[in-house]
């Protein structure tokens, strides 16, 4: 039986799509996502980490770039996905109570707090 590679996370700062990296994808039909192709001056092909034939099995999307109503679009679109969010405290936020706990989010993550 063969081993199963380790998955690794390849950091794109100013990711624009799969073209603009430099990669064509392709779905399988069973609906896998594979790399079809790697342009090797592009910024894919630079990065010696993304080679033809990968499954794309998941990604980290970073907020740093995106204004709040791009981050709360995408949020609203993750529906019954398996979904990893990184938090800060920064007690900042309207949604703390007094005793420092979140109140519960609106159903619909529109990201408003009930009180």
């Amino acid at each position: 039986m063969a081993e199963e590679e380790e998955t690794r996370e390849v950091l794109f700062s100013d990711w624009s799509g799969p073209e603009k990296q430099g990669m064509t994808l392709e779905q399988s039909g069973e609906g896998e996502i594979y790399v079809k192709e790697v342009k090797m001056e592009s910024p894919a092909g630079r990065t010696g980490r993304v080679h033809e034939g990968d499954q794309i099995v998941g990604a980290t999307i970073y907020f740093d770039n995106m204004s709040s109503e791009e981050t709360t679009e995408l949020l609203k679109t993750l529906n019954k996905h398996k979904v990893g969010l990184k938090l800060q405290n920064k007690d900042k936020s309207p949604c703390r109570s007094p005793m420092g706990t979140l109140s519960p989010y609106s159903k619909d993550l529109a990201l408003e707090c009930r009180g």
